[in-house]
């Protein structure tokens, strides 16, 4: 009882180090847990990772080597699906590629709606250029989560490498009426519209810059880079959106309003906002707020 409770105490000492970002002092909290548990899986994983991070990839693929080991030990007994859950990051860390499916097919015969393990084997099916069949289990995740960013994108991806631009293209904008500025659904808009069109340079690159800059709030480059985007193609609604965003974090609700409006009659339902009336009266507020405090010019 005693070794058990030197234990925990160890292992609750590095988890808080790991969570606050302390890698070193998490590291030897876990060596110090591991010479009191040599064949606990959870202290082998984190420590894999954590090498990882410091970037001493041949000490956490030595890890992962033992937690391997271990992992097939337990699994002697009988399949388990959080022990085979712990083996995928392992043996992708160890390019162990073709073992990383059969561990997911196993998975998925244990629960076929495992939404982890069919998000993974659809990127392992992208990977390997097999679209379709990627596709076929992202539609399974967005029966269920259909508003799942991150299988989103991974639609669109697809839908690309399948020329499917306009399916691909439906993908990246619903993600901008969950999140205006998702930088990722930017970039791949831009991959996108560059394949479709034999582009060098889009709009949406130019949004990029503009998000990016307005981030760290430089926010005289990021409007700069919003009008060179609007002036490219002004026929995209979420450059709009999030340049709307732009004018009211600087105070700008005249302009924030106008362009606001222009997203809309884009797109109705532009940044996820369906009242319009109540949208605008909150905007209208803050104007009337900004003119009083003489941020804003009256009319």
């Amino acid at each position: 009882m005693f070794r058990q409770n030197t234990l925990k105490k160890t292992i609750d000492k590095a988890e808080k180090y790991f969570n606050k970002g302390q890698m070193y002092k998490a590291r030897n909290m876990y060596l110090k847990a591991l010479a009191q548990d040599p064949r606990n899986i959870g202290i082998l994983n984190n420590l894999a990772f954590i090498y990882h991070v410091l970037g001493d990839d041949a000490t956490s693929k030595g890890y992962n080597e033992i937690l391997l080991k271990e992992c097939d030990e337990i699994l002697k007994q009988g399949a388990v699906k959080e022990i085979l859950i712990l083996k995928i990051p392992a043996l992708v860390s160890l390019e162990r590629t073709n073992e990383v499916m059969e561990v997911i097919e196993e998975i998925l015969k244990i629960d076929s709606k495992d939404l982890n393990a069919l998000f993974q084997k659809s990127y392992y099916l992208e990977k390997n250029k097999r679209h379709e069949e990627a596709l076929d289990c992202i539609e399974q995740i967005l029966k269920k989560h259909p508003y799942h960013i991150g299988t989103l994108l991974s639609k669109g991806r697809n839908l690309v490498e399948l020329n499917r631009f306009e399916e691909a293209e439906k993908c990246y904008n619903l993600v901008f009426e969950i999140e205006p500025k998702n930088k990722a659904a930017i970039n791949l808009k831009s991959q996108l519209l560059k394949r479709k069109y034999n582009l060098t340079l889009t709009s949406h690159d130019l949004m990029l810059k503009a998000v990016e800059s307005f981030e760290m709030e430089n926010f005289k480059a990021s409007r700069d880079y919003f009008k060179k985007a609007l002036d490219m193609s002004s026929e995209f609604d979420e450059i709009w959106f999030a340049q709307g965003e732009l004018f009211i974090r600087t105070g700008h609700i005249n302009d924030a309003i106008a362009s606001f409006k222009k997203a809309f009659e884009i797109n109705p339902t532009s940044g996820g906002i369906i009242k319009h009336k109540e949208f605008f009266r909150l905007l209208d507020r803050m104007k009337k707020i900004n003119t009083f405090l003489g941020f804003e010019k009256k009319g």
